[in-house]
């Protein structure tokens, strides 16, 4: 059995990959970690990635809180585990509601109850979101949906020493847990995926 979040995540992104013109928002390298598995539904779309460090080897390279984007030029944003690490989330995701055409759709991941990830000398680590913070992110947004992504036992195993070595073991386990807990159920959750449309 899945969690409901990764159907999710498979539905929206496939939605995404329809439109002619996508921006990865701090996306850096094309298709990366989770998005490679994904790749192939993009091949008829104008795909490109925005970030604020030239090393990444981004197509657009720029601040998010003002990105040098004319407005209503995108059909499409994609936005994973970049908000967190930005000194204004919400003025963050009004520019990306500014470059979007109308109709347009985002798909936005963001941790939640999470450890602690800034990389030293690229970028730090600043907030953690929940259900609220998102809905009031996302009022200007003509619709938006929010997916937990696990709930207790898939955020309490994120802080188990060395746990991206063994998730082959603990994602099984987390999962399993919070199935026969029904934990989805209350408010803490390792994250959310958000897709809204302007």
């Amino acid at each position: 059995m899945n969690y409901p979040h990764e159907n999710f995540i498979k539905e929206k992104i496939t939605e995404i990959s329809k439109e002619k013109i996508i921006l990865d928002v701090g996306g850096g390298t094309h298709f990366q970690k989770w998005l490679k598995e994904y790749e192939h539904l993009f091949v008829n779309s104008e795909y490109k990635t925005f970030d604020f460090d030239s090393s990444t080897g981004a197509d657009v390279i720029g601040d998010i809180h003002k990105m040098p984007v004319p407005d209503e030029s995108v059909e499409a944003i994609i936005c994973s585990s970049v908000l967190e690490h930005v000194k204004d989330p919400s003025i963050a995701v009004n520019e990306m509601h500014r470059i979007l055409k109308k109709g347009g759709k985002i798909f936005v991941y963001v941790p939640s109850i999470y450890p602690y990830h800034a990389r030293k000398g690229h970028y730090p680590d600043y907030w953690r979101f929940f259900d609220d913070t998102l809905e009031v992110m996302f009022t200007e947004w003509s619709k938006v949906e929010i997916m937990k992504v696990g709930g207790y036992f898939k955020a309490l195993f994120f802080f188990i020493p060395m746990q991206h070595k063994i998730r082959f073991i603990i994602d099984p386990t987390a999962q399993f847990l919070d199935n026969l807990f029904q934990t989805q159920k209350r408010t803490t959750t390792s994250g959310y995926c958000v897709y809204a449309i302007k």
